[in-house]
């Protein structure tokens, strides 16, 4: 296992891997529980469904383990999971099997993309946008460990800070303090441990109970398990007319993949050290290719877009540096088949804290950022501000990367304008006309 997974190479061991493994699982593991509210809304069964996103996301995991040796976990995404059953089934009138039938169809041409063109398009991102990314991905991450924390309230229309009475709030409150010190004293592996010292808390005040059961049995597989349709998707009944709207809408699709992934990975990665000084990631095309692989798998398996999770981080905080960290988190999604009441107790309170914690943490690349230059620090901080309030990666890229284009233009950088990067700007226009 240590020759397998170099982990002498990466100044790692056995034992750091296995705790970042663990970090990473818990901090993902509302996905089980979350994605089949999604899915069922279709008409989907719940319990297939959440089947199908537990094997899902161990086949990623473990396919970004093996592929690439790098400490990523994967599961179906969130915003691609809502885009699966309120735009595909709800806005065009899709089935949910031809639903799944799109996701294989997008997944494919993504492989085919990977294969044809693997990481050239991460390379075209300038280095400061990257670290934008970075610290946009941090933000991100923060306001969703904010908002599941309770913290933030928006039901006036804005944010406000939120009732702090609530006993929901007051568990997530001192977990996040736990998880804080444990943090800042190095102490190893601080999130998992932050994480069931609330779990333990939010226990003791009746805010979470031991469930009846700790093993059930997967059963309900076959009820989504390869029933993919293909019939119709461009006939009209589906909601589509034509070929043409129906490559727009899978091109769509992978377009926000693609480029989700790579936003993670650029992300996660310069954390990690995983990265270069141009923000460049050895092995980024091995990953996307898992992605693109996991993407194709789980929608046979009967689950919506599997992509690289930001909850990567976590495991990476906690020292996890090589394959092994996502193996272990695959491992664990295959026994949340059989132990998912006792995942069950993973609430959002609980994974909260160091979902903060760890968009504190990217949000560190913020001091590697060129802000003298206006034309610099525009496509910058339009990265970082538009990443959260979208909750959407790709729209932050695409937005920094257009206004990249035109400061570049504006300042007459003509060796800046690559066919290349012209390309790119295109292929993010497209993503804006066709969304």
């Amino acid at each position: 296992m240590k020759n397998l997974f170099k982990l002498k190479e990466q100044g790692s061991s056995l034992s750091i891997e296995i705790r970042a493994g663990l970090t990473t699982f818990f901090a993902m593991a509302y996905i089980i529980f979350v994605n089949p509210v999604f899915l069922s809304v279709t008409g989907m069964d719940a319990d297939g469904a959440l089947i199908a996103t537990c094997l899902g996301a161990a086949i990623g995991c473990l396919l970004t383990a093996v592929l690439s040796n790098k400490p990523f976990a994967m599961a179906s995404g969130m915003g691609m999971n809502a885009f699966f059953a309120y735009t595909l089934c709800f806005g065009y009138g899709y089935t949910w099997q031809q639903a799944l039938a799109l996701v294989f169809i997008s997944g494919l041409l993504f492989v085919v993309a990977v294969l044809a063109f693997g990481e050239k398009a991460a390379k075209l991102i300038p280095a400061n946008l990257k670290h934008a990314i970075t610290v946009g991905i941090g933000l991100l991450i923060m306001l969703i460990g904010l908002f599941d924390a309770g913290l933030i309230d928006v039901s006036a229309g804005v944010p406000a800070l939120a009732d702090l009475s609530s006993p929901g709030v007051l568990i997530a409150l001192a977990g996040l303090l736990i998880t804080i010190v444990l943090t800042v004293l190095h102490i190893p592996g601080g999130l998992i441990l932050g994480m069931l010292a609330t779990v333990l808390i939010s226990l003791l005040c009746g805010q979470s109970q031991l469930p009846e059961h700790a093993v059930m049995l997967p059963t309900a597989l076959g009820k989504v398990f390869l029933k993919l349709d293909f019939h119709g998707l461009a006939l009209g009944d589906g909601g589509l007319s034509s070929v043409v709207s129906l490559l727009a809408l899978i091109l769509t699709m992978t377009i926000v993949d693609m480029f989700d992934t790579i936003g993670y990975l650029v992300g996660t990665g310069s954390r990690a050290g995983l990265v270069d000084e141009k923000g460049n990631m050895t092995g980024m095309r091995r990953v996307m290719l898992a992605d693109a692989g996991a993407t194709v798998l789980g929608s046979l398996c009967g689950t919506s877009t599997v992509t690289v999770y930001a909850e990567s981080t976590s495991g990476i905080v906690a020292g996890g540096r090589t394959g092994l960290t996502g193996l272990v988190t695959g491992v664990c999604f295959l026994l949340a088949l059989f132990l998912s009441p006792l995942a069950g107790m993973m609430n959002a309170a609980v994974t909260a804290p160091a979902l903060i914690v760890v968009g504190m943490y990217l949000m560190l690349d913020i001091t590697k950022l060129e802000l003298k230059d206006l034309a610099d620090a525009i496509p910058a901080l339009l990265t970082i501000v538009f990443i959260p309030m979208t909750y959407s990666i790709t729209a932050g890229i695409g937005i920094g990367f257009l206004s990249y284009v035109v400061c570049a233009l504006c300042r007459r950088r003509w060796k800046d304008l690559t066919p290349g990067v012209i390309l790119l700007a295109v292929v993010f226009l497209l993503y804006f006309v066709l969304s």
